[in-house]
């Protein structure tokens, strides 16, 4: 059960692979505003690393991911990496997120929308190849957004993680996540991934009427375009433990690919559809290892 103090840094195992890792993603729809971001500890090898990703009117004007840089000593409470600064104001509740450089600025409070779902609470295991220990949450953001010379006031949706644990980024196959809110504040999580070692496994919740429930399954169709290494559109059907079922389709408005040594990851934002064809933004990420 997750409780308080895994918000803090957790103690390595001997393996020179243990990880953890911090993400948050959010966007402002009507700015057409996107963040990801992340940063990952490898204290066995006492290194860090560090991902921005930012897309405003429609591009990406800004990408930068730094690897290799030296390990902090702070907690995740306050934490700086290369520019990127997490800090908690109220634990698994309130965040403050934020970015300098000379090219864009950002300063964001992300306050929880849902309880934090632990991914032991899946029907099935996390695979072999993810950090064993692993945790989502949706919530609302609020802030500002600074490029060329302009600032620009954000209201709107975000997500965020934390695993801990031994993480092989090679032993996958491949592996995709959606995140979106839908309807009257209820929030989807589903990930699938394609493990060398446990195959095809999905994963996931559902926080639905005030709670969160966990997902049994899933049907994900993806559509890649010839020529293209990232998904153009989806459809996905999910099935919770209590027998419900949800359908979105949707398309993705534009991704930003990620190399982290032979895995490519995508950060994409794009157009959820509800069964009923009322349609929300949200969050995709699609990842594959290079042979």
């Amino acid at each position: 059960m997750i409780q308080d103090r895994d918000e803090l840094r957790h103690q390595p195992t001997q393996k020179l692979s243990f990880s953890e890792s911090k993400w948050f993603s959010f966007y402002d729809g009507e700015l057409e505003f996107w963040v990801s971001c992340r940063i990952g500890l490898e204290p066995n090898r006492g290194k860090a690393n560090r991902w921005v990703v930012i897309a405003y009117k429609g591009k990406v004007v800004f990408h930068d991911l730094s690897v290799n840089l030296d390990l902090p000593a702070s907690d995740w409470t306050d934490i700086t990496i290369s520019g990127l600064h997490f800090q908690t104001l109220r634990t698994m509740f309130d965040y403050r997120i934020r970015y300098v450089s000379d090219e864009v600025k950002f300063d964001i409070i992300w306050k929880a929308a849902t309880p934090v779902f632990d991914y032991k609470e899946c029907k099935v295991p996390l695979p072999p190849s993810l950090a064993a220990e692993h945790y989502e949450q949706s919530g609302k953001v609020s802030g500002s957004f600074e490029y060329q010379g302009v600032v620009h006031s954000i209201s709107g949706f975000g997500h965020r993680d934390h695993s801990w644990g031994v993480r092989h980024w090679e032993g996958f196959r491949g592996w995709v996540a959606f995140m979106a809110p839908f309807g009257a504040g209820s929030y989807l999580h589903l990930e699938e991934f394609n493990d060398e070692a446990s195959g095809v496994t999905r994963h996931g919740f559902l926080y639905h009427n005030g709670r969160n429930i966990p997902l049994r399954d899933a049907d994900i169709a993806l559509d890649i375009p010839a020529g293209r290494q990232f998904p153009a559109s989806f459809a996905i059907r999910l099935y919770d433990v209590e027998g419900g079922q949800y359908c979105f389709s949707g398309d993705l408005c534009l991704t930003s690919p990620i190399h982290f040594g032979r895995c490519q990851v995508g950060e994409s934002f794009g157009t959820y559809r509800d069964a009923q064809g009322l349609e929300t933004l949200g969050i995709i990420e699609y990842g594959f290892t290079h042979s």
